[in-house]
């Protein structure tokens, strides 16, 4: 194995701001590292959550996801697999494979990674820009913006088996 000996990005300190966070589906979502910041390589998004929340089974063609579990219990269905993961661990999607999550505790937060980026694109398109005094919307998202969901993601070639 050879390791190319330029990095993939320069120096990186990211935290969590007004500019970098978007109301993503039903939930606030940072992005920390953008496939800007690193030529495509990858992306970084802080994630929180709420019980029993989780995106429907989706496939993701493009790109493997990474799960880091910062706060609280969420339960991962990856393929045939079944994982509770609690605060500490990390847990890994690879592209093509089926997959979703289910919040088990009250909230949590996360850190998602995906290589290569785009994912952090697909955020973006179907978010709204955080401000100060945003209130969430009420109840689930609206059939609308389910319908846009199901465009966007064939844009980033995301799929839903069950769609």
């Amino acid at each position: 194995m050879t390791f190319e000996k330029k990095s993939i990005a320069g120096f990186m300190h990211r935290g969590i701001t007004e500019e970098n966070t978007y109301f993503f589906l039903n939930d606030f979502t940072s992005i920390l590292v953008s496939g800007e910041d690193t030529n495509g390589a990858f992306c970084v998004l802080h994630c929180n959550g709420k019980k029993d929340g989780g995106p429907p089974l989706h496939v993701h063609e493009l790109e493997d996801e990474t799960f880091y579990v910062l706060e609280g219990e969420i339960t991962f269905f990856i393929g045939d697999h079944t994982v509770l993961a609690k605060a500490g661990d990390y847990v890994f999607a690879p592209r093509g494979i089926p997959h979703t999550f289910k919040v088990c505790s009250e909230e949590t937060q996360f850190i998602v990674t995906a290589y290569p980026s785009g994912f952090d694109k697909f955020v973006k398109e179907l978010s709204e820009p955080f401000y100060k005094g945003f209130k969430k919307p009420e109840g689930p998202p609206s059939a609308d913006k389910i319908q846009k969901l199901i465009e966007v993601s064939k844009k980033y070639k995301i799929s839903y088996p069950n769609n």
